[in-house]
């Protein structure tokens, strides 16, 4: 019989949970508060805080560029010549969404299979379905500080330096905002969480998400006006997601290779519906992949 090294124990304690005791329904908001936090890169190493970063920078710069401006040229010269309308944000900002959705929302749901911390929520009061509206509702909320932040201050300050629209407009603008907004951030987070719940690599899902929201607008552009295809294709375009945002504001492309693009040709019926679309998939596709996900 071999001789034996002599067992250590390095660590004797148990240690009491001394924090808030809450009910069941207090898990999904636990998640919640959780995910935004790793999304964000908040209480971990800078290197997680700066594509995120990044991202927020890229969102909130153009809307202090143009308060900027409209501060210091007078009211009668701020006009679409100089500041972009609030439609046009969408497409100003697009980078920014596209950089969340792609390298940093993937976070999200492919970490928490790959280190198999599902396993651990979905043993405690959580079930799939309350599981992932936690995860989309983090999402959805950083993507919503994106697309309707900078552009609630756009309105207050241009209010405040009289180059706003007139108080009566405000509350119709108002609602405007929060409508192509929230359209615009629900679209990019269900393409987001569509795409990372086919996968535990976030690399993979990036990759995956940049293409998807990319390659769809140059390619079916190329086909309807080199093959004369139906305008009816520019629907499978994420471009449609800041189409609307001009059909919701109600106003004209400025520029006119836009005004004259397939998407753009689309009616509004059509771009609603393909919005609603692209959005109804992510849900889906999420949803019947976490339904069938064999735990371990």
């Amino acid at each position: 019989m071999s001789e034996r090294a002599d067992a250590r124990i390095y660590d004797l304690g148990y240690r009491r949970y001394e924090g808030e005791r809450r009910g069941v329904g207090w898990a999904p908001v636990t998640v919640w508060r959780h995910t935004v936090q790793r999304v964000l890169g908040l209480r971990r190493p800078f290197r997680h805080k700066i594509l995120p970063g990044v991202a927020l920078v890229i969102a909130f710069v153009p809307a202090l560029v143009y308060v900027g401006v409209a501060a210091l040229f007078p009211v009668d010269l701020i006009g679409e010549d100089i500041l972009p309308s609030y439609a046009a944000y969408a497409g100003v900002i697009a980078a920014a969404l596209i950089l969340f959705s792609s390298f940093v929302a993937p976070e999200a749901l492919c970490t928490d299979r790959r280190t198999g911390m599902l396993d651990l929520y979905l043993a405690g009061p959580l079930d799939r379905n309350r599981y992932l509206a936690a995860k989309w509702g983090a999402v959805l909320g950083v993507m919503l500080l994106m697309t309707m932040a900078p552009q609630l201050f756009m309105l207050a300050s241009y209010t405040v330096e009289g180059a706003g629209p007139p108080m009566r407009e405000v509350p119709r603008l108002l609602l405007e905002i929060v409508v192509a907004g929230g359209a615009i951030a629900l679209f990019y987070t269900a393409v987001a969480m569509g795409v990372s719940s086919l996968t535990t690599r976030r690399a993979a899902a990036a990759v995956a998400i940049a293409l998807l929201l990319i390659v769809p607008n140059v390619v079916v552009t190329s086909v309807v006006q080199e093959a004369n295809a139906p305008d009816g294709l520019a629907v499978l375009q994420p471009a449609v997601a800041e189409e609307l945002a001009w059909r919701v504001f109600g106003d004209a492309h400025a520029v006119e290779e836009v005004a004259n693009s397939p998407v753009a040709r689309l009616s509004t019926p059509l771009v609603v519906g393909a919005v609603a679309g692209w959005i109804l998939v992510g849900v889906l596709v999420s949803w019947f992949r976490y339904r069938r996900l064999e735990r371990s």
